[in-house]
């Protein structure tokens, strides 16, 4: 997709949730402020991110939505003078937003039900009451002075039990080969599997590698 249709998919999606804001606002009080930035550092704005974050993790996954939150977040901040308050509240209220996601995934477990209740409208009515009720129990950053800080969570070890033991071993071989060029920095190459050397150790070859065993 060249960058002009990307651009003209962002703005769309961008219009979609503005206009999702607007009828939630309407529909539950939250506040608004007036003329072009009127869903702008008030609860509007957070419903605004939430809302977005939570239907795009689950129209497409998790990780797309985390991916393009933070790239929005990035771009505000690089070329759009958004300050550090701004940026804490969004990536808040974004994180907020997938958790929201993960709940209604997990109860509506079913793909196919999942889409149908995304066509019908319904699933933007299960957003809306969702982000609500974060609202209202003050889950969610409606101010950039807000003190509570937005901390990335660490990535999870996916690895199998076999993975993380076969990269142990790789790791200490790793350590054993270079804690021997520290103690033996001059040796000399064998083309033989097994050579004399001087000392009480030798020369071995493992795996093509020549190394010096004590």
């Amino acid at each position: 997709m060249s960058k002009n249709k990307t651009n003209i998919v962002r703005q769309s999606y961008n219009n979609y949730i503005y206009k999702q804001t607007k009828k939630y606002q309407k529909k539950y009080g939250f506040e608004i402020g007036k003329g072009s930035h009127d869903a702008w550092n008030n609860e509007s704005d957070a419903f605004k991110h939430t809302f977005m974050s939570a239907d795009m993790a689950l129209k497409t996954n998790v990780g797309i939505s985390k991916y393009k939150g933070d790239e929005h977040e990035i771009e505000g901040r690089n070329n759009m003078g958004q300050s550090a308050g701004e940026e804490n509240m969004d990536r808040w209220n974004n994180a907020e937003g997938r958790k929201i996601a993960q709940k209604i995934a997990k109860e509506i477990k079913n793909p196919f039900v999942l889409k149908s209740y995304a066509l019908s409208g319904r699933l933007e009515d299960r957003i809306a009451e969702e982000v609500m009720k974060k609202m209202r129990k003050g889950d969610l950053i409606t101010h950039p002075n807000d003190k509570r800080k937005y901390i990335e969570t660490p990535k999870k070890d996916t690895r199998t039990a076999a993975q993380k033991f076969s990269d142990e071993i790789k790791a200490r071989y790793h350590h054993m080969q270079e804690e021997r060029k520290r103690r033996y920095p001059v040796f000399r190459k064998s083309n033989a599997s097994q050579s004399n050397s001087s000392g009480n150790g030798r020369w071995v070859t493992i795996n093509g590698n020549h190394v010096y065993i004590d």
